[in-house]
């Protein structure tokens, strides 16, 4: 479990610089989710609903299109932000955030096939989602320091995890079960749509990723600075 506090301890340490590069995506999805909440789609007719989701379409399309360009940019982008944060730390938010931006199209397509994977395993009882989220989690690591493809740095993330993948699958499941277990018992006590419970979600959700984030970096880091036999 020492990872596991590690992690923690890391990012709370730098909470300021992890909640400022997380704002952007964060605003957006709180946005996106309170405008389409704020439908009651439920409330009303089939014709009615139709209306209100074509009265707003263009919006939503216009946050779903950037809330996913900054989603994607930032699955690199912490990436970037934990090695400056490591080491001299002279890389702001917006310019990590940047750095994932530049390779928003490797990131987008292994981002799918990530999403992908992950979403089939989680259709086969939830465990091999956590399982899979896990072993295929580092790609963006390749895809920032290394260059590589989309299909090699998938890969590599299997590659590189293959001697800790129990704990590994241990530590996504912990985090990630925090964030689903907090969303499931906002469903049970009936709060979806309200405007606090949005922000709160949103904030668990970058709360629980951004441990788990560094936690892909941490292991990255640690094997491509081990000494190589006979080196």
């Amino acid at each position: 479990m020492q990872q596991f506090f590690s992690s923690i301890s890391f990012c709370l340490s730098n909470i300021g610089y992890l909640f400022i590069l997380c704002l952007p995506v964060m605003t957006l999805e709180i946005a996106l989710a309170s405008l389409i909440a704020s439908l009651d789609i439920q409330s009303g007719s089939d014709t009615a609903a139709l209306e209100a989701i074509g009265q707003i379409s263009a919006q939503v399309f216009f946050l779903v299109f950037v809330s996913l360009i900054l989603s994607v940019a930032l699955s690199g982008g912490c990436m970037t932000a934990f090695r400056s944060l490591s080491s001299d730390g002279l890389i702001s938010p917006y310019q990590a955030l940047f750095a994932g931006l530049k390779k928003f199209f490797p990131l987008l397509w292994a981002n799918i096939l990530h999403s992908c994977a992950y979403g089939l395993g989680f259709l086969m009882l939830i465990l091999p989602g956590f399982y899979l989220y896990g072993r295929l989690g580092l790609f963006p690591l390749f895809v920032m320091f290394e260059n590589k493809g989309v299909m090699d740095s998938l890969g590599e993330s299997w590659n590189t995890t293959d001697e800790v993948a129990t704990k590994l699958f241990t530590l996504t499941a912990i985090f990630m079960s925090i964030q689903l277990g907090f969303g499931f018992f906002g469903g049970i006590i009936g709060t979806d749509g309200l405007l606090w419970f949005l922000i709160a979600s949103t904030i668990v959700k970058y709360a629980t990723l951004m441990p788990l984030f560094y936690l892909f970096f941490s292991l990255y880091e640690s094997v491509k600075n081990k000494p190589q036999f006979g080196s």
